[in-house]
């Protein structure tokens, strides 16, 4: 649901800024007084923030950044002035059509030392293609507005931040997941040499990719993950052993995620929830509600209902 605010006084902004995304502190850069607006939209847990304020900074401390109110990723693209983030040791000033990520789990500082706007993406982490070692690689790196890719997702991007009032009559949630995507494989393509770790992480990557793309195949496991990648099923296990999921349970997770990716999507609301389950591959009707309820602790139904 949309909802646009105004405060003019500082003491109102932090308290708001904080409320709306994860805990902050915010410092008053110059002095006088202070104003700024900030319309949201929450598109499933998608969140898309449009902020216009005059200086100032908030800052992610460390104490805030381990209590846990939430695993998300930002992306800030710069409309009007210039910030500057810093994180994991990087900075970079964002100029207008630039944008840049960070992470909500680790300390971070957006400065902005005149009048800016910014669009703020909100994205939770398990709903990002890129993993968690490639955002850590990539957080504070600007993809800037001269990038060749940059063209593929500023227009999108102003126009979302443009009519942010209007997406929730208009297939909003879909879009939103169009967004988040489209930003992943800008970031990841702009920045290919910081996406990539040894080349277990890029073969690791690899094969959830192909995963993803095959999750309504009901024969879907270890043996034909591992003959499409031209391995045997013993180094694919090898290539997961000290990751936090076997390969049987990525494959678990990731089905179930989609699942849960369908059963909030509007557009899928007459779809039964047993179809639900034959799309990621699961059509025995019981079995998909068990698996559903060990990893979300709602049946596929309730789930729904309560989306």
């Amino acid at each position: 649901m949309y909802q646009l605010q105004h405060v003019d006084s500082f003491t109102a902004w932090s308290r708001l800024i904080s409320d709306a995304f994860v805990k902050l502190r915010s410092e008053q850069i110059s002095s006088g007084h202070f104003t700024a607006t900030l319309g949201a939209n929450m598109l499933g847990e998608i969140g898309l923030m449009r902020i216009h304020a005059k200086p100032h900074a908030v800052k992610r401390t460390e104490d805030l950044s381990a209590s846990g109110d939430g695993d998300f990723y930002k992306i800030s693209y710069q409309l009007d002035g210039y910030g500057l983030l810093i994180q994991d040791g990087r900075e970079t000033l964002l100029a207008p059509g630039d944008l840049a990520i960070y992470d909500t789990q680790r300390p971070y500082t957006l400065a902005f030392e005149k009048p800016a706007s910014v669009l703020v993406t909100l994205v939770p982490h398990d709903l990002f293609r890129l993993s968690q070692q490639q955002v850590g690689q990539l957080t504070a790196v600007a993809l800037k507005e001269s990038h060749p890719l940059s063209g593929t997702v500023a227009p999108l991007l102003r126009h979302l931040g443009s009519n942010l009032s209007q997406w929730d009559e208009f297939g909003g949630y879909q879009l939103a997941r169009n967004t988040v995507d489209l930003l992943a494989t800008a970031l990841g393509g702009a920045l290919g040499a910081e996406c990539h770790g040894d080349a277990k992480l890029r073969q690791r990557e690899l094969v959830t990719g192909y995963i993803n793309a095959h999750l309504d195949d009901a024969d879907l496991g270890p043996a034909r993950i591992a003959a499409a990648h031209f391995i045997s099923v013993r180094s694919l296990h090898a290539l997961f052993e000290h990751q936090p999921l076997s390969v049987a349970a990525l494959i678990r997770h990731l089905r179930m995620r989609e699942a849960a990716r369908l059963l909030r999507d509007p557009l899928m609301a007459d779809l039964p929830v047993q179809a639900i389950g034959s799309r990621v591959g699961i059509a025995d009707a019981a079995g998909f509600s068990r698996m559903f309820s060990k990893e979300f602790g709602s049946t596929p139904g309730k789930y729904r209902d309560a989306a």
